[in-house]
């Protein structure tokens, strides 16, 4: 199902790395985890990559009671939702979903070992190489075999067209740098009436958001993109997906969209 990002080529598996024979590009392979990432992040024009050191860092504290208790407290107001909520209702979009899943900036695959099952076969992407890692980690230690990684970036996926039922995209598309062409890469891998669910931020009415000097901050000093609904559900029509659903708890904007039938 994989294929070079770059060119769209079908990949030969050599030892340690999987290679292009279209483009002669090579993605070396470590820990059983392909990277599709061949430049140094440290010099990128992308300000979000250039501090994935941090990212990185953050990769044994992401589900513990120091990340998204806070961040949920923080961006969605004390008491608006809490971590188990969160989980319950992006996934509740896809439960009905069999076949194969892509977990876009997936993290330690925080939402994508909960929706792995014998019918739901998960890929994980992300640009953390230590977050993909401590995902393996705890897929192998839950036990959940039927559970891929990959380093790559959401602009340039590396799977074939219409290769997937369904998607989630969890607390990372007010990081891109450009939300069509986000939105474009995941259709383009989705297969018609296919599910897009997940997360993401919105200046609510409860939460540090609804205040514009933290937007205008924010957007300045990390790049986040604050959406307004209007404004995402113009993002999903361009992109290609209809029936853009939304609800706000706090700040915290939670979404779903499908892709649109041929």
């Amino acid at each position: 199902m994989m294929v070079c990002p770059a060119c769209k080529g079908a990949l030969r598996q050599e030892e340690d790395a999987l290679r292009c024979p279209h483009c002669s590009r090579t993605y070396p392979v470590r820990e059983g985890i392909p990277d599709f990432i061949l430049e140094e992040l440290a010099q990128s024009k992308d300000p979000e990559l250039r501090r994935m050191t941090i990212i990185d860092r953050m990769a044994r504290i992401y589900e513990t009671k120091l990340w998204y208790p806070v961040v949920l407290a923080v961006y969605g107001g004390f008491g608006c939702i809490s971590f188990a909520q969160l989980i319950a209702r992006v996934i509740r979009k896809i439960n009905s979903v069999q076949g194969r899943v892509l977990d876009i900036a997936c993290g330690p695959a925080t939402f994508g070992r909960r929706v792995a099952s014998p019918s739901r076969e998960v890929s994980g992407i992300d640009v953390s190489r230590r977050m993909l890692q401590q995902g393996a980690a705890y897929a192998a230690r839950e036990g959940i075999s039927n559970m891929r990684f990959a380093r790559a970036r959401v602009e340039a996926l590396p799977f074939e067209n219409e290769s997937f039922d369904a998607v989630l995209c969890c607390g990372s598309l007010h990081l891109f740098t450009d939300t069509v062409i986000a939105l474009r890469e995941m259709a383009r891998v989705m297969k018609p009436g296919a599910v897009l669910s997940g997360f993401t931020f919105t200046a609510g009415s409860t939460g540090i958001l609804k205040y514009r000097r933290v937007r205008e901050w924010g957007r300045k000093k990390w790049g986040l993109h604050v959406f307004e609904l209007p404004e995402l559900e113009r993002y999903m029509a361009v992109a290609g997906f209809d029936g853009f659903q939304a609800e706000a708890a706090g700040s915290v904007l939670l979404f779903s969209s499908r892709k649109r039938a041929s």
